[in-house]
């Protein structure tokens, strides 16, 4: 099951998230859900709740 947040961002982020987006075709909060589930991967946090299931 999908859960959905509210997030808070500058305007500067949010200008840079829509032009990036537009570039790669997608919807801005895809762009940032992606952008925030890499930044989970690299500080090892999804890792370490999987290990931690084991």
């Amino acid at each position: 099951m999908s859960k959905q947040i509210r997030i808070t961002i500058s305007n500067e982020i949010d200008d840079l998230l829509s032009k990036i987006a537009k570039k790669l075709g997608k919807k801005k909060s895809m762009l940032a859900r992606e952008l925030m589930e890499q930044k989970m991967y690299d500080l090892n946090v999804m890792q370490k709740e999987l290990e931690n299931l084991k």
